[in-house]
Formats: structure tokens, C-alpha cells, sequence
């Protein structure tokens, strides 16, 4: 089975909370759709297209480079009316006005259109049958591995070298390529880490953020603290919740297990970049109403487990990475606080629908299967996907 063969098989679309208005206000609000983008990259392009500070663009979450997408971007001190944009993979098109930034709670959640490809006939009922136990139990709210494009494979995640106190790992981890740097970046990146100390040799090859980080470290080798405090505010938040985002999953998967062994259900473990899923294939009625509407940890300094069964799961999980939560504070990082939040442990897809399986017309002799849903803000759509491709018990 393949997810996101083509941008027009994943289909992104935010349900926003914004109440517009066709009169003037503090922020011009645009439509922004993309493909191909990094949601970072392309607010910094935008930014400096509309002739405003990058600070000034606040959008209400990011989306998936791998697709095509639809959101709000609210810009603030936009001088002359609001024009459209448009260029390569990405339009911003002004769509009225409102009195404050966008944020997280901009958003009740996003709806999906996807096509899977390349399914044999066994794969493609496996996924119609799961369907219906998906709609009934729901599935783990876990984070997908988009959240962790911070971390490098078998390198580990910048947010916690942050989290330690580890400045100068955390910006060997910085300019660590990954898979998606175009090739300057990646030969940026690697004059860095060869020329440890040497930075001056690697600057003219960076830009952006990049440059700025060099300069600090060319001006003063040493000052990794200062060289970090170049960095975009927000990136810096990016990665040390990704750190946090993994813990709650560790949390979660740990939880399903044990659940797993007392209820005596069964499960399937799933590899992904940064660790294991696990996935139960049913559940019993108990364990389903344990599981909906339970909240869990994404953990913080300030975390409070009242839980003991949660609170069991999480030493473990902390003792294994060998963290505390005392250490999970952004020390040496003014104005940057990552407190601990909680999550729900389960997400139920909404207006779960699946299409007649057709024939691939990508894949001759395979079969394509069309799926629409809608989730609440923060739950992945490929989460889904990842469940119902699990095989799932024939009724008795």
C-alpha cells in the first residue's frame, strides 16, 4: 500500500473557528494553499513577499509538506491592500480580515481526502473491514512521524540535547542533513560538521537561519548558548515539543500495552522513525470505554500524574531515556517555557467513508481505495491510514 503517492491523493483542508470580516482590521487574512512546502520555509518566503517581518505571519498549525493543503495565515502590518501571490507549489489569496494572530485555537480540526494505491485485492478489504471496527473503537491519538522531522535517524532529537543543557549536541543535530535538504543545504551542512571550530570556512555556503547561527559561532567559537538564541523562537519550541510528543507516545504505546495484558486483548506493533506503535486490533467494551475520553501527559516540568497506572507508564518511559521531569524546562533559553499539557489517549475519525475499491490507473493491476474523514486539530490523518491497514479478526 502507498499513502501520499502523488500531493492529490492527500488532501488537507482546516475547518476554522476564524469569524472573517470584509472591513479593515490589525491582521489581513489569506488562503494559503501548498504543496511541497515545509510550512517554515514557506512563511518565511511569504513573508518576505509581502514586505513584513516573518514574526509578523501566524498561522493556526502546520501542515504536511507531502500533500496538498488549505489554511488560514494572518499577517500583521501589511502596508496597501491585501494582493494575491502565487508562485511555484504555493497561493495566498486574501480572504478578509480579523482583530487577532491566529493560533492553535483557530482550528476545530481538519478534513481529509485521501487515496491509497498499489493494494493488491487481500490489502484493499483488510482496510473496508477495518473500517467498521475503526468507526466503533476509534484508534490511539498518536503523533506520526511528520512531528519528528527534528530528529535524525539513530542521531536522536535536538529538543532533548536542549532539555539537558547539551548546547553544542543540540547544534550538531541542528546541521545534521536531513532527507529533505536540497543539495547546498546538505553540502552546508556537511562543511559544518567536518570544520567543527572552523566556522568561518562554512559561511559562505548558509543562508537564513543558518547564516545567522555561523556568524555568532564565527564571531565567538564557543558560544553555543548564543548561537541557539539566532534560531527562530518558534523553531526552538518546535523541537523541544517534538521531544515531548515522543515521550507521550512512549506513554501511550506503553499504556496500550498494559491494557493490552490485563483486558487480554490482542495487539500489533508498528515501527516508525522514532519508535513503536502499538495498535490493538479490537477491543473489548471495557477497555474501549477505559480508553475514550482518557487523557494523557504530553510531559512537562510542571507534569502532575494522578493516575497511578499513567503514572507507572511514564517513570518507565523517563527512566529509559534517562530524563526527569525536572529536566524538562528550556533552561538558558529566555522566553521559551514548555510546559507540560495533556492529550487525549484516543481520536475517533468523523464521517469515516471509503469509496469501491477501483482499478490503479498509477499501478496497473493494483487497486486504489478513495477515503474521507474528519479530526479534530492535533490528530493525524496517517494514523488512520496505519490502523486500518492492520489486519483485523473475521467475525465468529
Amino acid at each position: 500500500m502507498k499513502v501520499k503517492a502523488s500531493p492529490d491523493d492527500f488532501r488537507v483542508e482546516e475547518e476554522s473557528t476564524v469569524e472573517l470580516s470584509d472591513r479593515p482590521g490589525p491582521y489581513a487574512v489569506y488562503r494559503l494553499e501548498k504543496t511541497s512546502w515545509d510550512t517554515f520555509d514557506l512563511l518565511d518566503l511569504l513573508a518576505r513577499r509581502l514586505g513584513v517581518g516573518r514574526r509578523d505571519l501566524t498561522v493556526a498549525g502546520l501542515k504536511d509538506r507531502h500533500g496538498i493543503t488549505s489554511q488560514l495565515v494572518a499577517v500583521r502590518g501589511l502596508k496597501g491592500r491585501p494582493r494575491e501571490v502565487r508562485e511555484a507549489n504555493f497561493s495566498a489569496v486574501p480572504a478578509g480580515w480579523t482583530d487577532s494572530p491566529l493560533s492553535a485555537r483557530s482550528i476545530a480540526g481538519n478534513r481529509f481526502s485521501l487515496v491509497l494505491r498499489d493494494m493488491d485485492g487481500p490489502e484493499a478489504r483488510r482496510c473496508l473491514e477495518a473500517l467498521a471496527v475503526v468507526r466503533r473503537d476509534g484508534a490511539p491519538n498518536y503523533y506520526d512521524e511528520q512531528r519528528f522531522g527534528s530528529a535524525r535517524h539513530g542521531e536522536g532529537f535536538m529538543g532533548k540535547e536542549l532539555f539537558l543543557g547539551r548546547r553544542e549536541r543540540a547544534l550538531r543535530l541542528y546541521f545534521t542533513a536531513s532527507k529533505y535538504d536540497d543539495r547546498r543545504t546538505r553540502e552546508m551542512k556537511r562543511c559544518v560538521l567536518e570544520h567543527c571550530g572552523s566556522w568561518r570556512e562554512c559561511l559562505p555556503l548558509a543562508r537564513g537561519d543558518y547564516a545567522r547561527v555561523l556568524e555568532r559561532l564565527v564571531g565567538s567559537p564557543r558560544a553555543f548558548r548564543q548561537a541557539l538564541l539566532a534560531l527562530d523562537r518558534r523553531l526552538l519550541v518546535f523541537v523541544l515539543n517534538a521531544y515531548q510528543s515522543f515521550l507521550f507516545n512512549e506513554v501511550l504505546a506503553g499504556l496500550v500495552r498494559r491494557e493490552a495484558l490485563s483486558r487480554g486483548f490482542e495487539t500489533r506493533e508498528l515501527r516508525y522513525n522514532v519508535g513503536s506503535f502499538a495498535f490493538p486490533v479490537e477491543l473489548p467494551d471495557e477497555a474501549r470505554a477505559s480508553f475514550t475520553g482518557r487523557e494523557l501527559p504530553v510531559p512537562g516540568y510542571d507534569t502532575v500524574v494522578g493516575d497511578d497506572d499513567v503514572r507507572e507508564v511514564l517513570d518507565a518511559v523517563l527512566a529509559r531515556e534517562g530524563i526527569g521531569l525536572p529536566d524538562l524546562r528550556a533552561r538558558q533559553l529566555p522566553r521559551i517555557s514548555a510546559h507540560g499539557v495533556s492529550r487525549p489517549a484516543w481520536m475517533h475519525p468523523a464521517n469515516l467513508e471509503a469509496g469501491e475499491p477501483a482499478d490503479d490507473e498509477r499501478y496497473p493491476g493494483k487497486l486504489s481505495l478513495a477515503l474521507s474523514f474528519s479530526l479534530p486539530r492535533g490528530c493525524y490523518a496517517t494514523i488512520v491510514v496505519r490502523r486500518l491497514a492492520l489486519a483485523t479478526p473475521r467475525p465468529r
